[in-house]
């Protein structure tokens, strides 16, 4: 069972130690943050209010970090997911982490729709979002430049009124 705890600034050394690649950080992160990241880029970071940062713990050991970005009373985002411990992967651990952000936003946030972005790519985590209840919205395919390559995203959203558990 994972537990989703307060980001801080000091835990900026689990990002620095699982990102080792510009390419990595912008799969992560998108253009928020630069190659390679530092204190200063985190403590900014966490310093936007419209922004709840999760560190996620597995029996008192830190194996990821996810994001709820606040975008209006009603929908918020679900962004900056990593399960960085590699050998935590392919566990189940993202799909029980992605529920527990669901019913923290349908929950405590009281909003109405969760949406995130997801690689057309990373076939793995769209599957675990499906697994959740996510779909893909209407919203047109976007293209994201990542080195010299360009990448497909899509939006997948949830309706609280949808919602299973």
């Amino acid at each position: 069972m994972i537990v989703l705890r307060p980001f801080k600034h000091k835990d900026w050394q689990y990002l620095d130690k699982w990102i080792s690649s510009e390419s990595e950080l912008i799969q992560f992160a998108g253009p928020i943050f630069s190659f390679p990241m530092d204190q200063k880029q985190v403590k900014n970071y966490l310093s936007n209010l419209d922004r709840i940062v999760f560190r996620v713990d597995k029996k008192g050991i830190t194996i990821g970090m996810a994001e709820i970005s606040l975008e209006n009373n009603d929908v918020v985002k679900l962004a900056r997911i990593l399960i960085g411990e590699k050998s935590m992967r392919g566990k189940g651990i993202g799909t029980e982490l992605i529920k527990k952000m669901v019913e923290y936003a349908f929950g405590k946030l009281r909003v109405k729709k969760v949406i995130l972005n997801v690689f057309l790519w990373n076939i793995a985590a769209i599957k675990c979002y499906q697994k959740v209840g996510f779909s893909q919205s209407a919203k047109p395919i976007k293209y994201v430049r990542i080195g010299n390559e360009i990448s497909e995203t899509i939006e997948m959203e949830i309706h609280r009124d949808s919602c299973t558990f």
